[in-house]
């Protein structure tokens, strides 16, 4: 019984550093040359320039902005 225990824990274990390795670092960056309104330019841009995950966050002045999430470069 105690075998199995410490084997499962072990592979969970092996399970979490793969994860971990394989889901990479993540950066982020604003791009302002486009605005977050309708159209999905903020989408495309993204997609585009880092392969990324877009996202309309909003700002301290009341507009929304691009955002940008893309794996870094190794």
């Amino acid at each position: 019984m105690t075998k199995s225990i410490l084997c499962a824990v072990f592979i969970i274990l092996i399970l979490g550093v793969m994860a971990n390795e394989i889901q990479g670092n993540k950066c982020g960056e604003v791009l302002p040359q486009v605005d977050c309104g309708g159209g999905g330019a903020c989408g495309a841009l993204c997609r585009q320039l880092k392969h990324g995950i877009p996202q309309c966050l909003p700002t301290s002045n009341g507009k929304l902005a691009c955002y940008c999430t893309y794996l870094c470069p190794p």
